[in-house]
């Protein structure tokens, strides 16, 4: 038993003299292998002991940098990156590059940009430059500069295999027009990933706004059905195409109510399901969603029209009155809103208040307002 206790207490003593005599390089090589297998913390483990053994291992520190990015501990990323790019001679495109990133993960995007920056300047082929960089700008919503990014990037590198990268480039290409070109990227992202749901609504709304109507509603409905229905934005969107496009009020009515069952603070959604009620002729049913679209904005002009209008049209005058002399108090140019309100005035027997709608509206002098001048005049005995 002793000679057993003697042989145990030997091995132990061998194997932390073995531990002892690894070298910094050892260390490097170990974590080198463990990052390859994206075992990425046990990579970091080996490194630290890397560094510990030499402060001044840049290789080590590089690496051990680009660890901490991968397992999002950017802050201790920063540190170490940092402390790499004081030692001489060391990668500084590739040291820049992964300050960058952790910067644009901390959501420090002027610190980030400046980094891409400095990495584009040292080797303007370095490809993830571009894209990272055009993240960062996409991240503060300057989409022209995000997109002269991205397409930098699409000229550089080759089998991009990345569905949020064409995803976002086609956000920024519908956010400047350009719907043409973000139907050619949202294909892509959709190709590389046919459960990108996000994909197929922005794709519907380059569809949308290219009047391909069936596409829109196409892609709109698959992401509809793919969130199972729960989600407001594609089916309001929905709604949007029948709205504006299709002009197909019935339809834009049950996808707006369904809508807003799930989302209750879209003033715009409120404002379009009263319209297409007025237009139907329902005027009792606009009455409430344009109030609730006021709630959300009591300045919302065209919402306090539409609810003026429907009031107007329910013989409800002073009701009428209330929303159209709001407008025009705020609006000495509102057109609409004195039109309506002479009628109103006129259904109230006041001539004096008709006449003054009449000559507001002469004194504005555009071919509406005239016209609408015009037509009152009619009603002055």
């Amino acid at each position: 038993m002793k000679k057993l206790i003697f042989t145990v207490s030997f091995l132990s003593l061998a194997l932390l003299n073995a531990a002892a005599q690894t070298t910094a390089k050892e260390w490097y090589d170990k974590g080198n292998s463990l990052k390859q297998d994206a075992k990425y913390a046990d990579a970091v483990t080996a490194l630290k002991k890397a560094v510990s053994l030499d402060g001044s291992y840049k290789d080590a520190l590089h690496l051990l940098g680009w660890c901490y990015n991968e397992l999002g501990q950017y802050d201790n990323a920063l540190k170490v990156l940092k402390k790499e790019a004081t030692l001489n001679p060391v990668n500084k495109a590739a040291n820049n590059f992964e300050i960058g990133y952790a910067y644009e993960k901390l959501k420090q995007y002027d610190d980030a940009i400046a980094k891409f920056t400095t990495v584009i300047g040292i080797n303007n082929q370095y490809s993830l430059a571009f894209k990272e960089r055009g993240n960062c700008y996409y991240k503060k919503k300057d989409y022209e500069k995000a997109l002269d990014n991205f397409d930098q990037y699409t000229k550089l590198a080759s089998n991009i295999m990345d569905p949020d990268f064409f995803h976002d480039k086609g956000w920024c290409e519908n956010e400047l027009g350009k719907y043409d070109d973000a139907v050619t990227s949202l294909n892509q992202s959709i190709t590389l990933d046919d459960s990108y749901i996000d994909a197929y609504s922005e794709l519907g709304y380059a569809y949308y706004k290219l009047s391909k109507n069936d596409e829109a509603i196409a892609n709109y409905r698959t992401a509809m059905n793919m969130s199972n229905g729960q989600n407001y934005r594609y089916i309001l969107n929905l709604a949007n195409v029948y709205y504006t496009n299709l002009k197909n009020y019935d339809s834009a009515i049950v996808y707006f109510e369904k809508g807003l069952q799930l989302q209750n603070e879209d003033k715009n959604a409120y404002y379009k399901l009263g319209w297409c009620y007025n237009d139907k002729k329902q005027y009792d049913k606009a009455i409430s969603p344009l109030q609730k679209a006021l709630i959300l904005d009591p300045d919302f002009i065209n919402a306090k029209t539409e609810l003026g209008y429907a009031n107007y049209k329910l013989d409800r005058y002073d009701a009428a009155l209330v929303q159209f002399q709001a407008i025009m108090k705020k609006n000495p140019d509102h057109e609409l809103s004195r039109y309506y309100a002479g009628f109103c005035y006129y259904l109230k027997n006041d001539r004096d208040n008709l006449k003054k709608m009449i000559d507001e509206l002469t004194s504005i002098q555009t071919t509406k307002s005239l016209q609408y001048a015009d037509t009152l005049k009619k009603y002055v005995k």
